[in-house]
């Protein structure tokens, strides 16, 4: 099994940590999202709030990938997740208050996104960094197992919550979740670095991220495909309030039910990626392929489905192949990086990632609003199953 990231006791105590941190994230993403159709039962809106969470990635993740390779990681990660906390005190005091509205619900998601942006480089050098570089490989499938665990359990307490007790009491109990996160993290050592970074100017060292990425094949790849299939195939799991309240009525737990199931899956897929090997050094994962198209197909019935288990079993699918292509590219990338380009390099590989989420995202909220629901997706989705099924085989080569 791929477990020997946590030979590290460092690695372990990070892990522990990441739990709480982890279904506290999910907890505030499920909140945001429903807040975003309980207000104002508008697709577009859905839409737009999930970009602006997002959307700070396209720009900033790459600025934030530069800094990261400059400054202590374990510092950064403490003063991200402090404002993260933060801002997570701020929205509870907001739905206590009973003031919250459309205007600020958009704002404090772009201000978010802004402060992930600035973590996701951290948090991808920082793993790596509390093991031996042999077991980076397994530091990605660990992490993948406990991020996907947590997307099953945060949301399904965060939907529970919403449900009996409001939104902001589901809030309440995220902001108890980061305080032992964040005292794991003032404790962590991080190695050194193997090789001494040496500190171009901003733009000259944001060059030499892309210069790698052009460079080298697998990487490429991973790339192209990741930012494809999180435009196409991870989109519609960001519209999930529209789906479980517009479509079918089913509320904040219905909401919760889907989002699970999509954790449900990915945490199947996670377990798989523990147990099987890595892809070899310089190969392309050729599963991480085969997800991608089946993605693309699932997507397409969850679009036209009119029935709810099969809408449950779709999502739950989607998350499944989210995990594989992700976990996999994103495990091809790291086992080739060394510390000292590793966080210039990450922030484009989840501005590809998280960007691509964000733009599709809008876009098909717009759609929907225009075309309804089983058009917008459905159509989206066979074409780029179409697109899919071209292109796959030619990167086996």
């Amino acid at each position: 099994m791929n477990l020997a990231a946590l030979k590290s006791p460092q690695y372990r105590l990070y892990l522990i940590g990441n739990v709480f941190g982890m279904n506290a994230n999910w907890i505030l993403r499920l909140v945001i999202g429903w807040l975003a159709w309980d207000l104002t039962e508008s697709a577009s809106f859905v839409g737009l709030v999930s970009f602006l969470a997002f959307s700070p990635v396209l720009l900033g993740g790459p600025v934030f990938g530069v800094i990261t390779d400059r400054v202590d990681v374990k510092r950064a990660a403490v003063a991200v997740q402090l404002a993260v906390a933060g801002l997570s005190v701020v929205l509870f005091g907001v739905l206590a208050a009973g003031v919250i509205t459309p205007l600020f619900l958009a704002v404090f998601a772009f201000v978010l996104g802004v402060v992930l942006s600035a973590y996701q480089p951290v948090r991808l050098s920082l793993g790596p960094r509390l093991v031996r570089p042999e077991r980076i490989a397994s530091v990605v499938s660990i992490g993948a197992l406990n991020f996907n665990i947590s997307r099953l359990t945060g949301p399904a307490i965060g939907g529970a919550l919403v449900a009996q007790f409001g939104a902001a009491a589901s809030i309440a109990v995220a902001c108890v979740l980061y305080v032992p996160f964040l005292l794991i993290l003032s404790r962590l050592q991080p190695r050194d670095k193997l090789t001494a970074p040496v500190h171009l100017p901003l733009w000259r060292s944001f060059k030499q991220g892309l210069a790698f990425i052009a460079a080298h094949r697998v990487v490429r790849i991973a790339f192209i495909v990741t930012g494809l299939f999180s435009m196409v195939v991870r989109a519609p799991t960001e519209i999930l309030p529209i789906i479980a309240d517009g479509v079918f009525a089913k509320g904040p737990a219905g909401l919760g039910a889907l989002a699970a199931a999509a954790g449900a899956g990915a945490m199947v897929a996670s377990f798989i990626q523990v147990i099987v090997p890595p892809a070899a050094l310089g190969r392309v994962p050729v599963r991480a392929l085969v997800a991608t198209v089946a993605g693309a197909a699932m997507a397409l019935v969850l679009g036209v489905s009119t029935n709810w288990p099969l809408t449950v079993a779709m999502v739950a699918g989607i998350g499944f192949a989210s995990t594989m292509v992700g976990v996999n590219f994103q495990s091809s990338v790291q086992m080739q990086l060394d510390d000292h380009i590793r966080g210039r390099v990450m922030s484009l590989w989840m501005t590809a990632a998280v960007g691509g989420t964000a733009l599709g995202a809008l876009a098909l909220g717009a759609l929907i609003d225009w075309l309804g629901l089983p058009l917008a997706v459905g159509g989206v989705s066979a074409i780029s199953l179409l697109v899919f099924v071209v292109i796959t085989p030619r990167f086996r080569r």
